[in-house]
């Protein structure tokens, strides 16, 4: 019974041992385009998708928080309020929401630009059939980004 259990044991360590490897293997970019490229590339163009979705989501969040927080100056000013010091809502702390808010606008902007270039990118790939490939590459060869 005692010998049935290890050879159980190490068989599953085995197939775990094996499996581990195949997913390896499988994440290498010599590989995974090759052995199954419309997955890979489905995968690449997918992330650049979602990835650019989401910069669209923080860049229109972030923009609508500072037209929000502009009208409410705007109603402090029309109302003439002005709220004690110890207030939550403070001038002086609109006033730096509002900096910040454009200061985040100007990051995301530039967020949403390189999401829209890794799609690009992404989409580049499948049209070429991009794959590492198996020959070592020269990186100082003319043509290839290296120096000149």
């Amino acid at each position: 019974m005692r010998s049935n259990l290890t050879r159980a044991v190490k068989a599953g360590l085995f197939f775990c041992l094996a499996l581990t490897f195949y997913k390896g293997f499988m994440k290498l970019p010599e590989i995974y385009p090759v052995l199954e490229p419309e997955r890979f590339y489905r995968g690449q163009v997918n992330d650049g998708e979602n990835s650019l979705i989401m910069k669209e989501r923080h860049f229109d969040f972030n923009y609508q928080t500072g037209k929000a927080l502009e009208l409410r100056l705007r109603e402090m000013d029309a109302l003439g309020e002005t709220p004690p010091d110890d207030a939550l809502v403070t001038r002086d702390r609109v006033e730096r929401a509002i900096k910040k808010t454009l200061a985040k606008d100007e990051r995301n902007a530039d967020s949403l630009v390189l999401a829209e270039e890794k799609l690009a990118r992404a989409r580049r790939m499948q049209a070429e059939s991009w794959s590492l490939g198996w020959g070592v590459c020269d990186p100082l060869a003319p043509g290839t980004g290296g120096a000149k």
